[in-house]
């Protein structure tokens, strides 16, 4: 549980150097953050020990991401592991690490070939589009 309080509160300090994400609610980031730490279904990343990114994924069903992909949806706990959808609710490299990110998930973390998804929204939040990738 301490290791967990601790991952959070440099998460938290990730996301407060990240324009798109330092205007989250205490709300929001139990909603997107927590359940993926619940689940290991995240990535975080250090450099020196320091903070430099994180990602999280989600499986979804097909019903629940009809729901999530119109930008207004907060997943629920047991959501975030209903299907085989694979999607990427943050991801957080405030630092330019984001290419070293992507090839640890592609070497370490997904068969090649998966596909994945990922919300794109602008700094008030809202949806400007849906990003498919293929690990």
């Amino acid at each position: 549980m301490q290791q967990r309080l601790q991952l959070l509160g440099s998460i938290t300090w990730l996301m407060m150097q990240s324009p798109l994400h330092r205007s989250y609610t205490l709300a929001e980031l139990e909603a997107r953050i927590l359940p993926s730490l619940m689940h290991d279904q995240f990535r975080y990343y250090q450099v020196g020990g320091q903070p430099v990114g994180f990602l999280n994924w989600a499986w979804l069903s097909e019903e629940v991401e009809a729901t999530y992909q119109t930008g207004e949806y907060q997943l629920l706990f047991p959501e975030w592991k209903c299907g085989d959808r694979l999607w990427y609710p943050e991801f957080i490299a405030p630092f330019g690490h984001a290419r070293h990110i992507v090839k640890d998930i592609r070497k370490n973390i997904f068969t090649k070939g998966t596909p994945a998804k990922a919300l794109r929204v602008d700094a008030d939040g809202n949806l400007r589009s849906i990003a498919k990738y293929t690990l």
